[in-house]
């Protein structure tokens, strides 16, 4: 890395930030829309996967401009001793566990509650990353890097864009577990109709096959009540 002023060093301790953050969504956005069985959902994962991937490549072009990596930079400390950043590397791989991780829970964890949980864990890295680009929109701003303040402000559109999308999805998703968790005897009012096409198939599975069992009780009550009847007028 070359000598940097106080200014890119400090820029660039940010941007690595930034940096790390989306290499580490990369690998949870894979796994996520390879669990999510709502496909409008994995197709935005997968969207919003490329505009990932896209943003680590823009921001570490970045970094290199002002004289930084995108993985490690040594920054200035108070005292003049130097704080290193983590290495990205390094966060990519507790990622990757956490990933395998989540994969293992699938087994444990009915379908929509893991796609709940999912969303939820996607809405509080996209509030981590708006946080983040919104302070290096502000700093790079006064002190007069405006392409580092231009590049915040694109990403940062994005990552808006998505995390609505998350917030408008939660309230849907808890809806589907309500379905799956909670008996409709202990629901108060109308139940909220399920969001997702599998489960309303699923419901509507579990409908038709009541409604035949109940079929088949009456016929049989009706059945049998029509014996007792010819029964009594045999013996009269």
């Amino acid at each position: 890395m070359t000598d940097m002023t106080k200014r890119d060093s400090t820029l660039v301790h940010y941007l690595n930030e930034a940096y790390a953050n989306e290499r580490r969504l990369e690998l949870a956005l894979t796994a996520h829309a390879e669990a999510t069985t709502r496909p409008e959902y994995a197709q935005r994962l997968r969207e919003h996967l490329r505009e990932t991937k896209a943003h680590a490549t823009k921001v570490g072009r970045r970094i290199e401009r002002l004289g930084g990596t995108p993985e490690t930079v040594s920054i200035p400390g108070p005292e003049g001793l130097t704080d290193r950043l983590e290495s990205a590397q390094g966060v990519v791989q507790r990622a990757t566990a956490a990933v395998q991780h989540s994969l293992h829970a699938v087994r444990r964890t009915g379908e929509q509650e893991l796609m709940l949980e999912n969303a939820r864990a996607e809405f509080r890295e996209e509030a981590q990353e708006i946080a983040t680009y919104r302070l290096l929109d502000g700093l790079a701003t006064a002190v007069g890097d405006k392409e580092t303040a231009k590049l915040a402000r694109e990403i940062l559109r994005e990552e808006e864009r998505m995390a609505s999308y998350l917030g408008d999805l939660i309230p849907q998703l808890a809806t589907d577990v309500a379905h799956d968790e909670v008996p409709v005897s202990e629901i108060d009012g109308p139940a909220a109709h399920r969001t997702s096409a599998a489960g309303a198939r699923r419901t509507s599975t579990r409908s038709s096959a009541t409604g035949a069992r109940r079929a088949t009780r009456a016929r049989r009550t009706t059945t049998a009540r029509a014996a007792r009847r010819g029964r009594s007028r045999a013996r009269r």
